[in-house]
């Protein structure tokens, strides 16, 4: 099948709108990823219409490019082209490390802040941010390259602002703002409750909020006062600062969270200088394995010797160990 002179080659995945597929320009050879509206209904046409056009006109480097918009009412067809973004979302990252050290977390966040800071500039919330719509990609020298993807349900302002009912919740419960699950009219700050969600998972592991369905996620969000602190886990020591940033965001009224996209941003950009990496803890705990076996190695030196050669040594060894913590502490 061809649509505005791309051919479909295989199908990428699926959503609630429709599919999307690789792609290759028939005369260009360019590869594209176009995703295919599932029938013909003229208020989905005109969403994702609206969403082909928000996005390519934000034209944010963290944004996925947009290239085309078809629609053939004579074939059925109804479809957007986009950039092919060769890259892995944070969802499949998550299932293979499972945790991401705070220095990594922060960056990434920061650049999700920076894409939705374009967006709601020009008045578009997202409205759905998870894991699976933060794709990173190779750019240059950084293989954390965000691009944000899927504004489907994004709300808008100006002219198409009507596309979005209000009273009608939409969006992914674990992800989802307060004032967003009672079906109220959003803001950007909607977006950064999202966000500090998915800053929660890709430190802990886990969601802070989440039932066997999404209604009963929602009442236990609902009901929480506040999610508990991530605390320390996994790659490296999640710091108090950085801890309660996440929580910030996570607040239930709009008003107690980062007022903007930006002003978040530039708070994880100071986060992020601070964090420990995952080299840094790699070293600490390489230290503290040395540590311990030295710790046995000087037991069976001990053997034999007087009781003030052992204290001696004993104390030489320990404050080594203390000199080269503190220097990997100071780096």
């Amino acid at each position: 099948m061809v649509i505005g002179g791309y051919r479909l080659q295989r199908l990428l995945g699926a959503g609630a709108m429709g599919r999307v597929y690789l792609a290759e320009h028939e005369r260009l050879g360019r590869r594209a990823a176009v995703k295919l509206l599932d029938g013909w209904d003229p208020e989905l046409v005109s969403r994702l219409f609206c969403e082909a056009r928000a996005v390519a006109q934000i034209g944010d480097e963290h944004l996925v490019d947009v290239y085309d918009f078809v629609a053939d009412p004579q074939r059925g067809v109804v479809a957007y082209v986009m950039e092919y973004l060769a890259g892995e979302d944070l969802r499949k990252l998550l299932a293979r490390e499972k945790v991401l050290a705070p220095s990594r977390v922060a960056r990434i966040a920061a650049q999700i802040c920076e894409g939705l800071a374009a967006a709601h500039k020009v008045g578009v919330v997202h409205r759905d941010l998870k894991p699976d719509n933060i794709v990173l990609v190779r750019r240059g020298g950084d293989t954390d390259f965000v691009k944000l993807v899927d504004f489907g349900i994004a709300q808008f302002a100006g002219p198409v602002a009507h596309r979005t009912r209000a009273g009608i919740a939409l969006g992914s419960a674990a992800y989802m703002a307060p004032e967003q699950a009672e079906g109220k009219r959003v803001d950007g700050r909607a977006d950064l409750y999202a966000v500090g969600v998915v800053m929660h998972e890709l430190l802990t592991g886990e969601v802070p909020f989440l039932g066997k369905t999404s209604r009963e996620t929602l009442e236990i969000m609902h009901s929480t006062r506040a999610p508990s602190a991530v605390g320390d886990h996994g790659a490296g020591a999640v710091s108090e600062q950085f801890a309660r940033l996440v929580q910030r965001c996570m607040a239930k009224r709009p008003e107690d969270r980062p007022e903007s996209a930006d002003e978040l941003r530039k708070a994880l950009l100071d986060v992020a200088s601070l964090a420990p990496d995952r080299s840094d803890s790699t070293q600490v705990m390489t230290a503290t394995r040395f540590g311990v076996r030295g710790v046995a190695n000087l037991g069976r030196a001990a053997k034999g010797m007087s009781t003030t050669a052992v204290l001696g040594m004993a104390f030489a060894f320990a404050f080594g160990i203390l000199i080269g913590i503190l220097i990997l502490s100071w780096r």
